[in-house]
């Protein structure tokens, strides 16, 4: 694949530098690049072509939708379950009410805005994988959309088509739509508030609309913090000097926004200050006492300047590089949006660049302008993260979409014939892309996914088990949270159940245990309990009466005897 992806890089670039010499032959050079010009029309056969393509990959995309990847990641699977915790008793499986902010692992913290889009699903069809997933699948397509209405304010309705296009392939997109991760949700939150502020120097429905899902990014993810304050001051003082809107709708947007978010706001400063958890009758913003996520961040390290350097080479490397990252956010060779799309990103930037301050057209100057500031804070947000991955930095990848769209709208004006290399680049990339995804990607990510235990799991849940011992090695030896979170969402454990609470006559501390087999309980079994272990840590010999079910990596074990 490095070498496929060395062949289309060249080709690119061939193309950006065949339309940077004719562009600097041709009358008023590259001047012209700055001027409004009419739209080209697009025939009714090419719009035709571009939706056929947009809807088979948006079906592409809903193809095995819940199975693969196959079995389901920790993370999301805790925000599955307080999510059903929320759909049958508006609390979280601590028994938080309506919480700003869920405690989930104890040392890390979750958003919540993922589980709460789950809830409505949940309670129409239940906990699943599918359903689990679905919320992300939407807020995907809902992206999907913002990228084209700003993209066609932007530079009109062929650069919008081919957005639509792009994102439907691209595979950052792709996969992270089909998985539940609630940070997920932040650049699909981020895109939809941007292409609302951009329409909003027009119709203040449309700019006030904006400050509420700028509101929600604050839910999807603590990185929010570091990216959407700082966005919305500088894109306030630039609307503010292009007159687009008056100081009274910045006051309305300002009390829409905190108006919504003040109970994240709020939860931040009593972590910060340590304070109590304070209850409204609406919301919960509660103090979590164990918490070390201020350790991801660039502020509380020891040496700032050397981890600054660090975090810089992390995001040059993931964000433009496209260098290998955890399996579940790329596939190594393709990158988050194809590792030889470089060259269009690079020549949309400057384009966007110089736009954003000597175009003529005051629509594109003010939307390149946007562009560039949401594309800063996301940069930022990265050099201020430590251990940057796909996940830390995904506020970035929707900014280069958009500018490798830009770049080949441009290729496009200046010669229409440029569509047949880069559709036959962009074809070739697809088609490989989505054979590893189904194919070797996705047996890959059924291991990582726990699919086998939760099968197992779920397996010995069916049966007439009065306890089920379960082995705490899964992602890593003695992970027990891991194990137990996977186990709560296998078997759809109630959330009043798991705190002890009720009249069932066997609790959830009795029932459920997390620790592995010994020879003692081989010799002295206790009938009516079922172990779920690791394939490889079974004894090999066990005496007579035992049973074991295996399902590949992990296995169930039971005693039939007398």
């Amino acid at each position: 694949m490095e070498t496929l992806n060395r062949i289309l890089s060249f080709l690119l670039l061939g193309l950006i530098v065949w339309f940077l010499v004719g562009t600097a032959r041709r009358k008023r050079g590259f001047s012209r690049l700055l001027r409004p010009g009419k739209e080209e029309p697009l025939t009714p056969d090419r719009v035709i072509v571009y939706w056929v393509l947009i809807l088979f990959f948006t079906l592409l995309r809903l193809y095995r939708f819940g199975s693969v990847p196959g079995g389901f990641n920790q993370d999301g699977a805790m925000a599955a379950v307080d999510a059903l915790a929320l759909a049958n008793h508006g609390t979280d499986r601590f028994g938080t009410f309506l919480p700003a902010h869920f405690t989930a692992w104890g040392y890390g913290q979750m958003s919540v805005l993922l589980s709460y889009c789950m809830v409505p699903f949940f309670r129409l069809f239940g906990m699943n994988a599918l359903t689990a997933r679905l919320p992300m699948l939407l807020w995907s397509f809902a992206g999907m959309a913002a990228a084209y209405f700003f993209l066609r304010r932007l530079l009109g309705r062929r650069a919008a088509l081919l957005g639509l296009l792009f994102l439907s392939i691209c595979p950052w997109h792709f996969m992270q739509s089909r998985w539940a991760l609630d940070c997920n949700l932040l650049p699909h939150a981020f895109l939809i508030g941007l292409a609302l502020l951009y329409r909003g120097g027009e119709r203040p429905l449309a700019l006030y609309g904006s400050m509420v899902f700028f509101a929600l990014c604050m839910y999807s993810y603590g990185l929010a913090f570091l990216s959407v304050p700082l966005f919305l001051l500088l894109a306030c003082l630039l609307l503010l000097r292009e007159k687009k809107i008056r100081f009274g709708q910045t006051l309305l947007c300002a009390l829409i926004y905190f108006g919504l978010s003040f109970p994240i706001y709020g939860t931040m400063l009593i972590n910060a200050m340590g304070w109590e958890t304070v209850k409204l009758p609406f919301v919960t913003m509660p103090f979590f006492p164990d918490s070390v996520r201020a350790n991801d961040m660039i502020f509380y390290t020891a040496e700032p300047f050397k981890q600054l350097v660090l975090n810089a080479k992390a995001v040059w490397n993931v964000g433009f590089l496209q260098g290998p990252d955890l399996p579940w956010n790329a596939i190594d060779g393709f990158g988050t949006l194809y590792r030889c799309s470089w060259p269009l990103l690079v020549l949309g930037l400057l384009l966007c660049l110089v736009r954003a301050f000597r175009d003529a057209d005051p629509r594109r100057r003010l939307g390149s302008s946007l562009l560039l500031l949401f594309w800063l804070c996301a940069l930022f947000t990265g050099l201020c993260v430590n251990g940057v991955n796909v996940n830390r930095l995904n506020i970035l990848f929707y900014a280069h979409v958009l500018f490798a769209v830009i770049g080949m709208e441009e290729l496009l004006r200046y010669q229409r014939l440029m569509a047949l290399p880069l559709l036959a680049c962009y074809g070739l990339c697809a088609v490989f892309f989505f054979h590893s995804y189904f194919g070797p990607w996705a047996e890959r990510m059924s291991d990582l996914f726990y699919e086998d235990f939760l099968t197992a799991v779920e397996t010995a849940g069916e049966r007439d088990f009065e306890k089920l011992i379960i082995t705490p090695d899964t992602q890593f030896t003695g992970s027990r949270q891991v194990s137990e979170i996977l186990t709560l969402f296998a078997l759809d454990v109630d959330a009043e159940y798991y705190r002890g609470e009720g009249d069932d006559p066997l609790p959830y501390r009795e029932r459920f245990a997390y620790r592995n087999l010994t020879p003692q309980d081989l010799v002295f079994p206790v009938r009516g309990s079922c172990w779920v272990l690791r394939t490889a840590s079974l004894p090999p010999a066990l005496p007579e009466g035992w049973i074991t079910e295996q399902f590949d990596d992990y296995s169930i074990l039971y005693y039939t005897g007398g």
